[in-house]
């Protein structure tokens, strides 16, 4: 019933669209008012890749069309072939570049150019459903959103990670001030004893009481974004670790600086700046201080990804454990849908119904879903288990997701020695003379970095300048290239590990010089444009890079002002305008003298309440990205994908969380209905599948709803129920009068189905199949002259159809009718 018919209506409006796509949607107000209060702001956002999935009959298209294309976007439009083959949309050639439209297939030949890969690794782009799309009643606009969002999704993860290496970059320089201590320190200090790993999964409130009793006895890893709900359960938290560079991690780790004087916080040398700088205690960093090589951090401890719960692991296994238990480490969605334990910003926003996820193994061997990044977690975590054979993990909870090499024990088969001191013997307090010749020494490197740059800058900026006077004179070109290489041959040998750096940290830019030409075909005139391409990303990301570390440079400078000032009013514009008031606290510490007097008081209390507030409230922003994707509407989706799947399990999980909201929900109450009844057809179960949605109060039935009590009454014999449910269809599509006047003709009512096809064809002429099947049905009842019209008719309306050419010549013999 996913017919998409050859027929065009004409609105009010004087628009021309699909019936068969767009309903009755354009006839009450013009496509252009609904497009502008929809898409108009998202569509005119700078460097976004739009990714359109219909086109409304070319309407929506022909919108986009006629909108200035901002700087640096681009739209991709994706359509069903059979919507694709009735339109023609003129792109003018002005806007072929950054404007495609293309089938499915097309699409994922698009995915592999290097631009559009930039956008998906950026995370700049933004997947939209038509009207069409939106309005659900075509099950093949709701199964291609979701192939081409679990694409997308699935290609952002696996290219982000080339992309990840300027943001983990950025962040690594931005933290050299509040990077000091090297994890090292903590390698082999707790041998032969037993830690616990404790992340944010659902199954953490399983266990929670047994944390609580056996506290004393375990050495625990917390990530930030549980660690305040161990606290306040009275469970003292030894160390917190947080590795995320996103300012999010910010509002998922925001309870930890309540924990700052007991615990240790050991950070990914590329944690958010926004936490690292405002901790008040103890720290120490995973990896690199620098991004170039320092003696200090050569054998630090590494961070392991993609999971804060990984880089645990790994920190956990170096500190000497021989026995490592796992908490919260679920890899997976509970069975009602929750990502999180209780008392986290996820879990106080609901179950996560409509993320689109694979199915994962749980140790009590039911299927899960989980998001592709912690299916990627899973595999790291088995990769690393491997390698640590004389090391016992331990997953204490049988609803986790199964990892090959991590056992599964219930907390009463778990017996604890009594666990002694917890000090970490050789890791001093960093005091502010310590400090102060760090920040010193950090200086000195930041300086160097600086200078080198600054020459490797000029070096490229000629190279560049050379490459650019090449030409199609050979002998020219090659005086200009033996320059060239002298200049390349100099930056190798002064400076290969900042061109190591360059190139990594340039890896677009770079890329764009490479070719898929054979070295055979290479002509002059390529190999002029090559070279160019070259030199001009070394140029330009190492002016990038450069910015950076003069940045980094002066973030260096300002810390070593904090320990010098001794007055807060100087400093405070600066905190705030980093968003890090709570660096006022770090001050007041080393600064043991009360304040100076009410203004400098006043100053500080405005930075305290900020940083209240801050720790208090949850950015809007975040909730809207989680929100995002509980919305109703991908709900739909995620329904249809599993019917369209028959993954019967994940709808029954899916009825299952949409029990509690159908009172207060009427959108859930549908789709509950809805999931519930293609749940029992894929069990077989006609008559429950039918009852389920009979169940569903009139007025909430939308037409896919309608659609599928057809089916059913059809498949159980009903013909009653299925054309009173077909006259309530009409009311959304002409394109179901043929199947009423077929189901008439099932019903035995001849003339009243003869009747609804003739006022059907006199509206919609040209539609072929139609006239077929009143030609046949004429035949059917001895009507002769009546089919030998349908099938003329049907060749009229297209004069090659062989099926209407084949049955018109049969009924020629039969009536003796001259060719």
């Amino acid at each position: 019933m996913n017919n998409i018919l050859n027929n065009f209506a004409i609105s009010r409006f004087n628009e021309y669209y699909l019936p068969s796509v767009n309903r009755y949607t354009f006839e009450n107000i013009d496509s252009k008012t609904i497009y502008n209060h929809k898409f108009k702001k998202d569509f005119s956002f700078k460097d976004k890749l739009n990714i359109v999935i219909g086109m409304d009959s070319g309407l929506l298209a022909s919108y986009a069309l006629e909108q200035e294309i901002a700087l640096g976007s681009k739209f991709i439009f994706i359509e069903l072939d059979e919507v694709l083959s009735l339109l023609i949309i003129d792109v003018p050639l002005a806007k072929k570049k950054n404007f495609k439209i293309v089938n499915e297939t097309d699409f994922l030949d698009l995915l592999e150019q290097e631009e559009i890969r930039i956008y998906i690794a950026k995370g700049a782009y933004e997947i939209y459903a038509s009207l069409g799309v939106t309005s659900q009643h075509l099950e093949a606009y709701s199964s291609l959103f979701s192939r081409i969002e679990d694409k997308v999704q699935d290609e952002h993860f696996n290219h982000r990670s080339s992309l990840n290496q300027k943001v983990f970059f950025q962040t690594q320089l931005e933290n050299v001030p509040d990077n000091h201590t090297p994890a090292k320190y903590l390698r082999n200090q707790f041998k032969g004893k037993t830690c616990l790993v404790v992340a944010g999964g659902p199954s953490l409130d399983e266990q929670i009481d047994w944390i609580v009793k056996n506290n004393d006895n375990l050495f625990i890893i917390a990530v930030s974004r549980i660690a305040g709900k161990l606290a306040k359960k009275s469970i003292s938290v030894d160390i917190i670790t947080c590795v995320d560079p996103q300012e999010f991690s910010f509002d998922v780790s925001r309870e930890i600086f309540a924990l700052s004087e007991n615990t240790l916080l050991v950070n990914s040398y590329h944690i958010s700046p926004k936490v690292l700088s405002q901790w008040q205690g103890q720290s120490v960093y995973l990896g690199q201080r620098y991004p170039w090589s320092s003696k200090n951090d050569h054998d630090n401890i590494i961070t392991i990804g993609p999971t804060v719960t990984n880089s645990s692991v790994r920190l956990a296994i170096e500190m000497g454990f021989n026995r490592i238990l796992l908490s919260g480490v679920d890899y997976c969605y509970s069975r009602t849908g929750y990502s999180h334990a209780n008392g986290t910003v996820e879990a106080n926003l609901g179950p996560s119904l409509g993320h689109s996820n694979k199915w994962v193994e749980t140790y009590a061997g039911y299927q899960a879903e989980a998001p592709i990044q912690l299916v990627h977690a899973m595999a790291s975590l088995a990769s690393e288990v491997k390698e640590y054979p004389n090391v016992d993990f331990i997953n204490l909870s049988n609803s986790a997701a199964k990892i090959e090499g991590v056992s599964h024990f219930s907390t009463e088969k778990i017996i604890l020695d009594e666990f002694g001191s917890k000090i970490i013997s050789s890791l001093d307090m960093c005091n502010t003379e310590n400090k102060k010749l760090d920040l010193e020494q950090s200086l000195n490197e930041c300086q160097k970095a600086k200078d080198d740059l600054t020459k490797l800058l000029k070096l490229t900026k000629n190279a560049l300048t050379l490459s650019k006077k090449l030409n199609l004179n050979s002998l020219s070109s090659d005086v200009i290239l033996n320059e060239v290489n002298k200049i390349e041959k100099s930056i190798n040998s002064k400076y290969p590990e900042l061109t190591r750096l360059i190139k990594m940290y340039g890896y677009f830019e770079f890329s764009k010089f490479l070719t898929t030409r054979e070295t055979e075909s290479w002509t002059q005139s390529h190999i002029n444009e090559m070279t160019i391409s070259y030199y001009d990303a070394f140029n330009q990301t190492c002016y990038n890079i450069l910015k950076l570390v003069i940045k980094s440079y002066e973030k260096i400078v300002f810390r070593i002002l904090e320990v010098n000032a001794n007055s807060l009013i100087p400093l405070a514009p600066t905190w705030l305008e980093n968003s890090q008031p709570g660096r006022v606290f770090l001050w007041c510490k080393n600064h043991k003298a009360p304040l100076s007097d009410s203004h400098e008081n006043e100053i500080f209390e405005q930075l305290n309440e900020k940083f209240k507030e801050d720790i208090t409230q949850v950015r809007k922003a975040y909730i809207d990205v989680l929100n995002k994707a509980s919305k109703m509407e991908n709900v739909y989706k995620k329904i249809m994908v599993l019917n369209s799947n028959k993954n019967s399990y994940g709808l029954s999980l899916t009825v299952q969380n949409l029990l509690p909201l159908i009172e207060s929900d009427n959108e859930a109450k549908r789709l509950y209905h809805l999931a519930l009844s293609f749940q029992l057809s894929l069990e077989q179960e006609p008559q429950q599948a039918l009852d389920a949605l009979l169940a569903l109060p009139e007025d909430l039935s939308t037409e896919i709803e309608l659609k599928h009590i057809i089916l059913l009454a059809l498949k159980l014999g009903d013909l009653s129920l299925a054309s009173s449910t077909l006259v309530k269809m009409l009311v959304h599509s002409d394109e179901y009068i043929p199947q009423y006047a077929n189901i008439l003709k099932l019903q035995g009512k001849i003339q009243e189905s003869v009747n609804v096809y003739l006022d059907y064809l006199e509206k919609y002429p040209l539609d072929t199949k139609t006239w077929i099947k009143l030609g046949l049905f004429m035949f059917e009842i001895n009507q002769v002259e009546a089919s030998y019209t349908a099938f003329s008719n049907a060749i009229n309306a297209e004069p090659n159809n062989k099926v209407a050419h084949d049955h018109l010549s049969e009924l020629t013999r039969l009536m003796n009718i001259p060719q």
